[in-house]
């Protein structure tokens, strides 16, 4: 995704009224899932570290592993302390990474509940989507900070890029057949 300017993104706001709704839950969604995706990051992250450390020999035991982290009830600090563990992240960064995921349950959770009046007016819209872009610029931040991280695990654990992307090919190769209809149950089952 390209880095975005609160301006840029007022100068799209300044459209007819009826659109700037509209934009502004633009700006929300792509605040929300790159935010979603920064979490699936770190949760990929874990899962390739058990692997490494654990080396399945099984499909099901790999799969376990996959599924401890993808269903985990675990918190978000338990995760993150597995993270920085594994991967040598500073205090610094590790609590950057923390205020963004924070900032992330604030957004999908509380934002509109505290802020509903900002939405009455054009300065609160235009306030909300600063908030959005500003959280999204912050989101990409750290996945440049976690990038390093990622390589000097990679290099340390002897894993290649091909051998990664081989990892997250066979997850997706479970999904690729899946059919995704009104019968599919899209619900989080927890272990």
């Amino acid at each position: 995704m390209e880095h975005q300017t609160y301006q840029d993104a007022i100068a799209e706001y300044e459209l007819k009224e009826s659109e700037q709704s509209l934009l502004l839950y633009a700006h929300y969604g792509r605040a929300i899932y790159m935010g979603q995706a920064l979490e699936q990051q770190t949760i990929n992250m874990l899962a390739i570290d058990d692997i490494v450390k654990n080396k399945p020999e099984s499909q099901d035991t790999y799969e376990a592993i996959w599924a401890k982290y993808d269903h985990s009830k675990k918190m978000v600090g338990i995760m993150t302390a597995l993270l920085q563990e594994a991967y040598h992240i500073s205090d610094v960064d590790m609590e950057e990474l923390r205020e963004v995921l924070a900032w992330r349950n604030n957004l999908a959770h509380r934002y509109f509940r505290f802020n509903d009046v900002l939405f009455a007016s054009h300065g609160g819209r235009k306030r909300m989507i600063k908030d959005f872009v500003d959280f999204a610029n912050s989101i990409r931040a750290v996945e440049e900070k976690l990038s390093v991280y990622i390589a000097a695990y990679n290099r340390g654990a002897g894993l290649s890029t091909e051998s990664i992307a081989k990892l997250l090919a066979e997850r997706k190769e479970e999904w690729k057949d899946k059919v995704i209809d009104d019968t599919y149950d899209s619900t989080v089952k927890y272990n």
